[in-house]
Order: C-alpha cells, then structure tokens, then sequence
C-alpha cells in the first residue's frame, strides 16, 4: 500500500483515469488502471468520487462540446483539449470534496447507483463506506454535515459502514428505516415481499418513521429482521451459515436450504431473462445446494437430476416436469 502518495497527488491521478472512458484504454492502461486500484483504497475512493463529478459535469453540459469551447467561434476543441479540460474540471471538484465544502454536495445533490440484472457492483462513497449492489438495485446517496442517507429504491444492498457516531448512516427502503453506526449489513426490498434487514457485524435499528408510537427494534449481528407493510416488525437470530447463504450473491452464487422450487425459480427470475417453470405439483419440492445465479439453465437441470425430473428448454423457458 502506498503511504507517500498526499490525496491531492491522489484525487489528480483519479481525475486522469477517469476523464478517459475505459473503452478507450489499451489492454496494457487498462492493466495499470487496476494495478493502481487495487494498490491503496485511497485509489479506489477518489476514483469513484471522481466518476460521481464527471458524471454531474456530463448531465450539467459541462462536460459536452459546446462547454470545451472558448467563445461561440471558438472550433471544437482537440481530444488532447477535452481530455484537459476534463481533467481541469474534475479535479477542481475533488479539490472542493476533499476541502470538506457543502458547495460541491449541494450541487452534486444525489448520487445514483444501479445494476442491470445479472449484475454486482461494489461503490466507495465519500466517508470510506461501500455499497454493494446486487442484481437489478438501485439506491440513491446523499450526504450532508449531520447524517449519511440511503434511499433503497428497489432491489438488495450490502452496506459495509464506516464508523462516525456523530453522523449516523441511515438506509430507507420503503416505509422502514435502518440505522447504523458502524457495522454491516444488507437491507432487501423485493415487490410483494416485506423489506428484509440481515445483520453480519454491529448492531442496527429499525424503525417506522410513519408510526412513531411503534419503538425502534435493535438486532444484532447474525440476526434478520423482516418488516411486512402494515404489520410489526419481526426478528430472528440465525446461524453463521445462513448470514453467510445470504450474501452468496456477492460470489455469483444463490444459496439455497431445503427451498421450495417455486421460490428458488422465483429467486432465478431476480438474475436472468431465462424463466424457471415449475410445474404445479412440483412447486414444493425443495432444493438444497449452491449455484451460480447466472445458469438457470444449469440449475435447473441439476435439480432433474436430483429429483428424477425433466428439465426442458424452450426458447427463453426451461420447464421442469415429471418423467
């Protein structure tokens, strides 16, 4: 790790990358890219701040042709000027971030990130604190002096949180909100299921901000917590092995113990275009093993094999059936 690199040498070297697309790097920049990722997580953290700036200039115009030229006669600038320009641009906002302004907030507003479904996506945000997105998420991010809050939009998240008592983290999903200091744990809010809290380390509480007369309910790692609309929350402590069967996604992989295949076929269709169809006399067979969750298809025939079935594909379908 390197310890002689000031954050200013480091918040410029971010600007650089990141005002050049990947797409545009040769295999061998490409190469030094990760190389310097992976060597300080400073590295990391100013990249990523400097993509949210570039992100913010690009949506502003200011990143656009018209925003790299001089005068209204001035010629469109030169890749080598735009590329300056960028470079110019970005840095100067890592300046205001890394100065501790609120200007550079105010005008950044939210932050978004999403995955596709199929995809993972690790961000670093500005405290030192990662968000890990699984398939198809999105969250929103918006810091201020006196609290760090994350809005859960839809999908499932893991939140690795950095440690400030004097500025809470807070993750909403829906009508529940979870509050966090230092910990990690991932929140999970899926359509016609209650919103999903799964503690690895720490200690968390949860709480309905519409119902204040209900009491917040704190639980602590290895524990899940389950908040159906209109309903209390309820809590459970779980083994090791399960926290560890949640978070499988972070590994392309879906755990499952004794599942019913119509919630496993279910949990497939989270990951892939391809569709599991259970016949209905089959739908509470249940199923134990780990798989990638981007091979239904190989799921799927795994599971024919286990319990003597047919496993058929048509089309964008694979369809288990009786012999």
């Amino acid at each position: 790790m390197s310890t002689k690199s000031t954050p200013q040498e480091i918040d410029r070297l971010a600007a650089e990358w990141v005002a050049r697309p990947r797409a545009d790097l040769s295999a061998q920049e490409r190469a030094d890219l990760d190389t310097w990722l992976e060597a300080d997580p400073r590295h990391l953290g100013a990249y990523a701040k400097a993509e949210a700036v570039l992100a913010r200039l690009d949506q502003a115009g200011a990143a656009g042709p018209d925003a790299l030229r001089l005068d209204t006669t001035t010629p469109p600038a030169t890749p080598i000027k735009r590329r300056m320009v960028l470079v110019g641009s970005v840095a100067a906002g890592l300046a205001v971030l890394s100065g501790g302004a609120t200007m550079l907030w105010s005008w950044l507003g939210e932050e978004r990130y999403s995955t596709r479904i199929g995809e993972t996506k690790e961000a670093v945000l500005s405290d030192g604190s990662v968000v890990t997105l699984n398939t198809n998420s999105q969250v929103l991010v918006k810091y201020s002096k006196a609290t760090r809050e994350i809005r859960l939009v839809q999908g499932e998240a893991l939140f690795d949180v950095a440690k400030n008592k004097r500025r809470p983290f807070i993750v909403s999903a829906g009508d529940t909100q979870v509050r966090a200091v230092g910990t990690s744990f991932t929140v999970r809010m899926l359509p016609g299921q209650p919103v999903q809290v799964l503690v690895r380390e720490g200690l968390v509480e949860i709480k309905r901000p519409d119902v204040p007369q209900a009491p917040p309910v704190r639980i602590a790692a290895n524990s899940v917590a389950l908040a159906p609309p209109q309903a209390p929350i309820s809590t459970q402590s779980v083994p090791r092995i399960q926290v560890a069967r949640g978070l499988a996604w972070r590994e392309g992989h879906i755990a499952f113990d004794n599942e019913p295949l119509a919630d496993a076929a279910r949990e497939f269709a989270r990951y892939s275009d391809i569709e599991i169809r259970v016949a209905p006399e089959l739908e509470n067979q249940t199923i134990t093993g780990l798989y990638l969750s981007n091979d239904p298809v190989g799921f799927a025939k795994a599971v024919a094999i286990s319990l003597n079935l047919r496993a058929d594909v048509v089309g964008h379908e694979v369809r288990l059936s009786r012999q």
